[in-house]
């Protein structure tokens, strides 16, 4: 009874649960591109069997002890082994059918859905299991595949495998990629509903869950707003000298949530009153006297540090100073002319 549930676990979850073409959108350019018929459909679900059967196999058989990379490319050399025979052989029988696929059948010979599955099951699994998984995946890719060929075929032509059916409307337009993605949706949203309802627990949706990136990436936001702007980078950590010590300077840099929080308007007006005496005091200094910088220590004194700020009122005393002499020296010249 063990091996038999997990059978059924394994094509269920290949076929329904993890239904490649609705619910994983895998190998999904061909079937909107070329599945325009009955025949191109089937033709298309035989191919992709052949070459995930195959591909499985040696995967599983024989590819276990390769590194992933290599195994990647054989998967696709596989694949053109595979389709390189049969687009010769359509080319030489079936050229009508040839011009239909154009340029999609070669290249199903590096379809995402033989990587994808063969480094799912294949590598982990047994051969028996992965053979299962194939000829699951197969029938349900190939089911899907088939029907919206059918479907677009009766709908766009008004045939079904070429016999004509006498529809009194027909809709071009289904014979579009626009058509296969509307009947794909439809399609993607029934089974869906159905999974929700028969397999709660099993919810697709679980392998597409990014709630865990969301949180990362909000809080990596949180903490790069929370931290104080220092544009010109000046002296590392704003509120923190140079010679402090990296524990010191964590303990400057956390905030105190321990206090209450009545003391916290107090300590801002103090801090405010502080900082403009600090300043007051800087003007008067620099005002008086300048002193030089240590040449041994190559410290500035704590007096004489600046900020960009400095850098830009110096800046407009210049352009009003300048400002000041154009208007002395036009003055002058009226003066002269007179």
């Amino acid at each position: 009874m063990n091996k038999r549930m997990k059978t059924f676990r394994l094509i269920r979850n290949s076929a329904i649960i993890r239904n490649p073409l609705l619910l994983e959108a895998i190998g999904l350019c061909p079937v909107v591109a070329i599945a325009t018929t009955l025949k191109s459909a089937v033709f298309l679900a035989l191919v992709t069997t052949v070459e995930l059967v195959v591909c499985e196999f040696l995967a599983s058989k024989f590819l276990k002890k390769v590194s992933r990379s290599w195994r990647v490319a054989i998967y696709f050399l596989v694949g053109a082994v595979i389709v390189l025979p049969i687009m010769y052989l359509v080319n030489r029988f079936v050229p009508i059918l040839s011009l239909e696929l154009g340029v999609f059948l070669p290249l199903m010979a590096v379809n995402s859905l033989l990587a994808l599955h063969c480094e799912r099951v294949a590598v982990k699994r047994t051969v028996k299991d992965s053979l299962l998984d194939a000829v699951s995946v197969s029938v349900s890719y190939g089911a899907v595949t088939i029907i919206t060929g059918l479907l677009r075929e009766f709908l766009g032509y008004g045939t079904v495998g070429g016999i004509n059916v006498h529809m009194p409307v027909t809709f071009p337009v289904m014979l579009m990629p626009f058509g296969g993605l509307l009947i794909l949706g439809f399609s993607a949203a029934f089974l869906k509903s159905y999974i929700y309802k028969k397999y709660p627990k099993s919810s697709p949706d679980k392998a597409f869950d990014t709630s865990e990136v969301r949180q990362s990436l909000s809080g990596s936001l949180r903490e790069l707003m929370s931290d104080d702007f220092n544009p010109y980078d000046e002296g590392g950590d704003i509120g923190v000298s140079e010679n402090t010590t990296a524990p010191e300077k964590e303990k400057t840099l956390k905030p105190e949530t321990d206090k209450p929080k009545t003391d916290k308007p107090k300590k801002e007006k103090l801090k405010k009153e502080k900082i403009k005496k600090d300043k007051k005091a800087k003007r008067k200094d620099s005002q008086a006297e300048k002193k030089t910088p240590d040449i041994k220590t190559n410290e500035i004194p704590k007096s004489e540090e600046r900020t960009y700020l400095d850098d830009f009122s110096d800046m407009l005393s210049d352009l009003e100073s300048y400002k000041a002499q154009r208007n002395t020296e036009d003055e002058n010249e009226s003066e002269g002319d007179e």
